[in-house]
């Protein structure tokens, strides 16, 4: 089923109060980690670079979050948006839905047209406005946090998902394009079955996304105050997807040269593998923005990255990968 409600779009926030309820049940042998108060304002869930720690704790791999983000958001008209919305091909992301949300409601959708062009403006007043395109079934799901308006974005790239993908079975690896997801035997594996309703929209599908064409969903990405520079960037279904314990997810470095890969990261070094939603819970990232995830290591023949024992994705989003 694809997104074209915004009630649909609205519908995580209960979904994630089941997912924590899910780990909860299916995890209990972790401790869990403490969770914030929803009014602990949006440094919740941060550590002290900035970073989130959710999903990283040392208690052997618990799927519940550090802490919830957000907290404390203050109401603002949504305003109006237009851009060009390609895929990573440059073709038009025609007949794409988008909308302009808060976590507290949306704006009733619009289309892009078939030369990409899209325009979208609503009067209402919403808590953290965003723009958000890709429907996350045909299309990579990114959403731009608003904070002018009108605001024109020029070109703006998701990725076209793969028609077919790699079943999440527990005990198997799964792997889409350039991403590999291991899962633990044994694991829990839920899936929204009201947005994925098929087989094919329920296996892994991934796309790579060059980050030099997605420097606007990016952009809030930060590291004490700086860019996080990302040099990793993929678009992947299903979305919002749990996995207890979690996944261990890897992916190849690019490799043209007589170096083990393109980017000179050096074998063993320490990466991080961030996640960005549009979760109204924010529950592992916040909403319309950037959190770490994982640690993550480049391997010892340097040809690829993976998350690091003990931690990896209990929650499937679109995510980058940076040099820590």
């Amino acid at each position: 089923m694809d997104r074209t409600a915004a009630a649909q779009r609205l519908s995580r926030l209960p979904a994630v109060a089941a997912g924590l309820l899910f780990f909860t049940l299916a995890c209990g042998s972790h401790p869990a980690a403490p969770v914030a108060p929803a009014d602990a304002g949006s440094d919740a869930g941060m550590n002290d670079a900035g970073t989130s720690d959710a999903g990283t704790s040392d208690a052997g791999g618990s799927c519940l979050p550090g802490a919830l983000y957000g907290g404390g958001e203050t109401a603002s008209v949504g305003g109006s948006v237009t851009a060009t919305i390609v895929d990573t091909t440059g073709a038009a992301a025609a007949g794409q839905p988008i909308y302009i949300c808060g976590i507290d409601l949306c704006s009733a959708p619009a289309n892009v047209d078939s030369q990409g062009h899209a325009a979208i403006s609503t009067g209402l007043s919403m808590k953290k406005p965003a723009f958000r395109f890709g429907d996350a079934v045909n299309y990579a799901e990114f959403s731009i946090p608003l904070t002018a308006s009108p605001t024109a974005f020029g070109t703006l790239t998701t990725g076209h998902l793969p028609a077919t993908g790699a079943a999440l079975t527990p005990g198997t690896t799964a792997t889409s394009g350039d991403v590999s997801l291991a899962i633990p035997a044994g694991a829990m594996v839920a899936i929204d079955t009201i947005v994925y309703g098929t087989a094919a929209q329920q296996a892994l599908r991934t796309v790579a996304i060059p980050v030099a064409s997605a420097a606007a969903q990016l952009a809030s990405a930060k590291v004490n105050g700086s860019s996080a520079n990302f040099q990793l960037l993929y678009g992947l279904a299903p979305v919002d997807t749990t996995i207890c314990p979690p996944a261990k997810v890897t992916v190849p470095l690019p490799h043209h040269t007589a170096a083990p890969n393109d980017l000179g990261w050096a074998a063993g070094a320490a990466v991080e593998f961030w996640v960005t939603t549009t979760d109204v819970g924010q529950t592992f990232a916040p909403y319309s923005g950037w959190a770490r995830l994982s640690d993550g290591v480049v391997s010892a023949d340097g040809a690829s990255v993976s998350t690091v024992e003990g931690q990896g994705f209990p929650f499937l989003e679109s995510f980058a990968v940076r040099l820590k």
